[in-house]
């Protein structure tokens, strides 16, 4: 399973391997900047989120600063009441064209993002409409795969063995969602012989949890 987005600054791979996620990524140039395989144990928990960072104050002074300059430029003309040369107007649709690209630009690559939260780092890329579905289902996989695959390697539990390390693996696989509330009762029952871990209390007197055989 493989998701790859490109871009002109850079390309990001993403890869599920057998025992962990690998991730790749290089500049323009082909330049590996990382290439790293996080563990599955260390994956979870995974987290999409999409993040909208448009520096509208930044591009309102970069607009204001050009028309100034715009009118400061075409001020002889005005005054002189003589119309404006016609490499002028050239350079002026150019300029906003080029304006209009950057923002288009800037829009898909820089200023919306999707970024991927695991347990061990945060990995951001562009929300290209295009990607988006294929991104979000491939984040779901990833997590699917990610909990399949802790319940199969620590999701066995051996009630002859050490109960101790065992329990705190049930745990463990609790809170990162691989197993309910209420698989981890469950074996936590066959690990320990109790129905429940709470003190019970009746009549004032402190009870030991009932026993099952």
């Amino acid at each position: 399973m493989q998701f790859q987005q490109s871009q002109l600054t850079r390309t990001t791979q993403f890869t599920v391997r057998e025992h962990g996620f690998f991730v790749s990524q290089r500049d323009g140039r082909g330049q590996v900047d990382i290439a790293v395989e996080i563990p599955y144990e260390e994956l979870l928990p995974i987290r999409l989120e999409y993040r909208n960072t448009v520096p509208q104050r930044q591009l309102l002074w970069l607009l204001g600063g050009i028309i100034y300059a715009g009118i400061h430029l075409a001020r002889p003309f005005l005054a002189s009441d003589q119309p404006l040369p016609d490499d002028v107007w050239v350079w002026a649709f150019g300029l906003g064209a080029a304006l209009v690209a950057f923002f288009l630009y800037g829009l898909h690559n820089w200023w919306h993002q999707a970024i991927l939260h695991t347990g061990r780092l945060q990995l951001v890329l562009a929300d290209h409409p295009r990607d988006r579905r294929q991104f979000r289902d491939f984040t779901q996989k990833l997590d699917a795969h990610t909990k399949a695959y802790l319940r199969q390697e620590y999701g066995a539990i051996n009630p002859l063995g050490y109960i101790e390390p065992q329990l705190r693996r049930v745990a463990w696989l609790r809170d990162l969602g691989v197993l309910s509330p209420a698989e981890a009762r469950t074996l936590s029952t066959r690990l320990t012989g109790r129905v429940s871990e709470r003190t019970i209390r009746s009549m004032g007197q402190r009870l030991e949890p009932l026993y099952v055989n």
